[in-house]
Order: structure tokens, then sequence, then C-alpha cells
């Protein structure tokens, strides 16, 4: 699966970043609004029994949709996790007993992801350590 890591449907980070991808889905107007719906949908099953099948049939519903809808979509879930994650920081930060520093940089340039693996696994760049 082009070097991608295996998607684990007991992974909370990926059932996070699968109800994103949703939530996003079920945001596009105009031409195959209908369709993108019927992924969110579909998307939203694989939530509620992480089974291997439902992610397979999520899977192909998302690559039938539209190439440059599909980047959108994926370009969009990129910044709305990494807005979630830099929110859920300011939180942790905030809660914490001891103040933190900033990190350095700023968020990197979404891929032009075409698949929902892809898409998916944007989450992950976000995550690599940059320099710590």
């Amino acid at each position: 699966m082009d070097g991608l890591e295996p998607i684990s449907l007991d992974d909370n980070q990926t059932l996070q970043a699968i109800g994103i991808l949703a939530d996003v889905l079920d945001g596009v107007d105009g031409p195959g609004g209908l369709d993108t719906v019927l992924v969110s949908k579909a998307l939203r099953q694989v939530i509620a029994t992480k089974s291997q099948p439902a992610f397979e049939f999520a899977t192909r519903a998302f690559n039938t949709l539209d190439a440059d809808v599909r980047r959108q979509v994926a370009e969009t879930a990129d910044q709305a996790a990494y807005d979630s994650v830099e929110l859920r920081a300011r939180v942790g930060g905030f809660l914490a007993t001891s103040a933190k520093a900033p990190g350095a940089g700023g968020p990197a340039t979404p891929a032009q992801a075409t698949s929902f693996l892809n898409a998916l696994n944007l989450r992950n760049r976000r995550r690599s350590p940059q320099s710590e």
C-alpha cells in the first residue's frame, strides 16, 4: 500500500482522523455533495463498528469521489486535524502545572493526497518530530 503505515481501528487517533474526514465530507457543497454524504456515513460506520470490512468499503467509496474533491477534503481535514492538535496542546498547557514553551515552526503544507489512506496518513506527518 505505497509504504503507508497499516491502519489500526483500535487506535483512538485513527478514529479521530476518520471522524475529522467525515465532518469535512459533511461540509462539502456543490456537485457530488450527495456522494460525499454517503462516504461520510460509511466513515461513521467504521467508527461505530471498528470493522475492517466497513473500513475497506469506506476506502473504496472515498476513492470514487472526484480527484479534486478528494484533494480538497484531504487538505481541509489536514488543517482541521492540525487545529485540533494545536487546541488540545493549548488547553493541555493551560491545565498543566508548569508552563510549556511554544513549539518551533508552523504547519507543513498539506500534501496533494488522492486517496482515503493518504488523507488518513496525513495525521502521521503532523506527529513526526521536527527537532526536539
